[in-house]
C-alpha cells in the first residue's frame, strides 16, 4: 500500500510540473498584455516566434543530451560558427545548399567531438562543452579576423527565416519542421528508448544491451546539428555570419529545457514541453522589453527564473 501511494505521489508530482509550465506561460501572456495591450498582438506574436525560434531548436537537442545525463554548454558557440562557416562559404561562391551543408557538418562534427570524449575518456560533459565553447568561439573569431561576413546571396535568407509564409515566420515553420522530427525520435522510436536508459541508470542499460558510450556521442551530435540549424536561422535574420553570436544562449536553452520537464539527473524529458519552455523564456524576455525594463533587470529576471527551474525540477529517487 505504501509502494502504492509513493508511486501515486509521483504520478500526481509529475502532473503538476507538466501543467505547471503551461499555465505559467498562460500566466504571463495575460500579465504581460494588462500591463501593456502592446504585447497581447499578433505582430508582436510573430516577434516572439523569430526570437524563440533558436533557443526552441537548441532545446530539442538539449533535451536528448540533459535526458542521457549529460550537459552541452558549447551550444552558443556552435550557433556563431554556423553562422560564420555559412557566409564564408556564400562570400566564396560557395551555393546556398553546398554553404549550408558545410555550417551544419561544422556544428555536428563539435557535437562528435564533445561526445566522443565524454564517452570514451570518460570527461565530464561539463568540462568537455566548457572547454569547446572556448575552442568553438575562438575559432570562429579566427576564421572572421572578428568581423561580421555580410551575405550577399538574397536566397539565404528567404530559405533560412528572415520572412514569413502567409504571414507565419518562416523561422517558426522549421521549428515545427524539426520539433515533430525531435518528438517522433525522442517518444517513439528504440533510439529514444536508449536515451532514456542511459540517462535512467548507465548500468543497468549496458547490461541490458545498449550502447551507452554510442547513445552519449549521437545526442551530443543531435544537440550540435540542431544548434547549426539555428545558428543559419540567426545568420538569415542578421544578413551576416558574426562570430560573437550566440553568447549566452546556453542559459536560456538550459532553463527552458528544465522548465519543460527534462531531468537533469537523466531519464526523463519532453519534446513539446521543452518548446513550451522555451516559448515562456521568449514571452519573458519579449514583455520586459515591451515594458521597458532594461537589459540589467531582464537578467535578473532570467536568473531568478533559471533557479526556479531547477528547484522545481523532479530530484534523483532518494534525493532530498
Amino acid at each position: 500500500m505504501t509502494l502504492f501511494n509513493s508511486a501515486r505521489g509521483n504520478l500526481t508530482a509529475r502532473w503538476a510540473r507538466a501543467w505547471f509550465i503551461a499555465m505559467a506561460l498562460v500566466l504571463l501572456v495575460v500579465v504581460f498584455s494588462l500591463l501593456n495591450p502592446r504585447f497581447f498582438s499578433l505582430a508582436n506574436f510573430a516577434v516572439i516566434g523569430r526570437q524563440t525560434a533558436m533557443v526552441s531548436l537548441i532545446a530539442f537537442g538539449m533535451t536528448f543530451v540533459v535526458t542521457a545525463a549529460q550537459i552541452d554548454l558549447s551550444v552558443g558557440a556552435v550557433v556563431g560558427l554556423a553562422g560564420v562557416v555559412s557566409s564564408l562559404a556564400l562570400q566564396s561562391g560557395w551555393g546556398l545548399l553546398l554553404a549550408s551543408a558545410a555550417a551544419i557538418i561544422a556544428g555536428t562534427v563539435v557535437g562528435a567531438a564533445n561526445g566522443v570524449m565524454t564517452a570514451k575518456l570518460r570527461i565530464p560533459s561539463f568540462l568537455v562543452t566548457l572547454g569547446m565553447l572556448g575552442i568553438v568561439r575562438g575559432l570562429s573569431l579566427s576564421i572572421t579576423h572578428t568581423r561580421t561576413v555580410v551575405v550577399y546571396n538574397a536566397a539565404f535568407p528567404r530559405l533560412w527565416g528572415a520572412g514569413d509564409f502567409h504571414g507565419i515566420p518562416i523561422s517558426t515553420l522549421w521549428v515545427l519542421v524539426f520539433g515533430i522530427l525531435s518528438f517522433v525520435l525522442y517518444h517513439h522510436t528504440v533510439f529514444g528508448n536508449r536515451v532514456r536508459a542511459t540517462g535512467g541508470n548507465i548500468v543497468a542499460a549496458r547490461f541490458s544491451g545498449v550502447a551507452t558510450d554510442k547513445v552519449v556521442i549521437q545526442v551530443f551530435m543531435i544537440s550540435g546539428f540542431l544548434s547549426s540549424i539555428a545558428g543559419l536561422l540567426m545568420a538569415a535574420r542578421l544578413g551576416a555570419g558574426r562570430p560573437e553570436v550566440g553568447g549566452g544562449l546556453e542559459l536560456d536553452v538550459i532553463a527552458a529545457t528544465v522548465l519543460g520537464g527534462t531531468s537533469l539527473f537523466g531519464g526523463k524529458g519532453s519534446i513539446a514541453r521543452s518548446l513550451i519552455g522555451a516559448l515562456l523564456m521568449g514571452v519573458v524576455s519579449n514583455g520586459l522589453v515591451i515594458l521597458g525594463l532594461e537589459t540589467s533587470i531582464q537578467m535578473i529576471v532570467k536568473g531568478v527564473i533559471i533557479i526556479a527551474a531547477v528547484s522545481f525540477a523532479e530530484k534523483p529517487a532518494g534525493g532530498a
